[in-house]
């Protein structure tokens, strides 16, 4: 298997288990949609491939005019019950207590008129400051499973951190007395990597829209993180999406998760590193479109990437989650610092 293959699998779980799928169960075979309800075409090894507005990913059977079923990456009707829209407006629904949370396209966060430590990150979580949630997965939490009970039971149980941390600190601030400190240990052997980050789910980007974030960000030390913003689509299978991050742990650059996960990178001949121990403004900003997006990064004031291509995995979908902080550390057998001050996210240019 080809690394073009390896990633697309990787992908739509992303289009995982396909060929499994098609070993253990046996094609299901079927007419093939009319051209307007395709989400998405590309080749697999050499064979072209479908995603349906249905969810459905296929196989194309060219000869005879038919797909075969490979893989289902989202539900249409659990979408319809899981997000509402009225008028410009968009709201999720608690599917246990039917409760309505409207979802954002203006967000900002200094960190401030919280206590540092823990005790922060318990103030930062709810709808009155738009976090819903936290990621430390490290050497002690290695698994899905590992790494939500120990949020439950930070959020729960008044639990402390372990080997990792995310939370209000006054060690360093670019403003005001605080910022994020996230504190990632190295991944341990059989880790892809690991995590220290704070997310939030309050957020809703669609095809054709801007989004723009600015941060600054302060590295600690000489360990750069491997990413540090992930902005993604939590309704199709395995959260695809588009992340901030730095290249080889030097410069920064953009890469979309999903399809043949295309990059966006600065430049040969115009590099700039990422400086550590020092503040850096980061500007970056998206139109999101399947093929025809555009991917801009500011490292100060210095345009280092203007590039286009696709930055949504396929038309019509959905951004409506953030992680901001180090949402991937896999380089080395250091632990990484980051601190991040200052944040703010809209639709409208934060440069010019």
């Amino acid at each position: 298997m080809n690394s073009f293959t390896k990633r697309w699998i990787g992908f739509l779980a992303p289009l995982a288990v396909f060929l499994a799928v098609l070993v253990l169960r046996g094609p299901v075979e079927v007419p093939a949609y009319p051209k307007a309800r395709v989400l998405r075409e590309t080749t697999l090894g050499g064979v072209p491939h479908v995603l349906a507005d249905d969810g459905n990913v296929f196989r194309v059977i060219s000869e005879r005019g038919t797909w075969t079923w490979v893989d289902r990456v989202f539900d249409p009707e659990k979408i319809a019950r899981h997000l509402v829209r009225e008028g410009k407006a968009a709201f999720r629904v608690d599917p246990d207590s039917g409760r309505r949370y409207e979802l954002q396209k203006e967000f900002a966060e200094g960190f401030e008129e919280v206590p540092e430590g823990v005790d922060g990150l318990r103030s930062l979580i709810g709808e009155e400051r738009k976090w819903s949630e936290f990621t430390l997965q490290t050497p002690r939490t290695p698994t899905v499973p590992d790494y939500v009970a120990l949020r439950h039971e930070i959020l729960n149980a008044k639990a402390g951190f372990l080997d990792a941390s995310v939370a209000p600190s006054m060690l360093q601030a670019h403003s005001g007395r605080q910022s994020l400190r996230c504190l990632c240990p190295a991944k341990a052997p059989g880790m892809i990597c690991a995590k220290a980050s704070l997310g939030t789910g309050f957020l809703f980007f669609e095809q054709g829209e801007h989004f723009w974030l600015q941060a600054w960000f302060r590295i600690a030390g000489s360990t750069r993180p491997f990413t540090l913003a992930d902005l993604e689509g939590r309704e199709v299978k395995n959260s695809p999406g588009i992340r901030l991050m730095l290249f080889d742990g030097q410069e920064l650059g953009v890469e979309l998760k999903a399809l043949e996960k295309p990059k966006y990178r600065q430049a040969p001949e115009a590099r700039v590193l990422f400086p550590t121990d020092q503040w850096v403004r980061v500007t970056w900003h998206v139109l999101l479109h399947p093929d025809e997006g555009q991917v801009q990064v500011w490292q100060d004031d210095r345009l280092v990437i203007d590039r286009h291509g696709p930055t949504l995995p396929f038309r019509g979908m959905m951004y409506d989650s953030l992680e901001i902080g180090i949402s991937a550390h896999s380089f080395g057998d250091q632990p990484a610092t980051l601190f991040v001050d200052d944040l703010r996210i809209t639709t409208e240019p934060l440069i010019r």
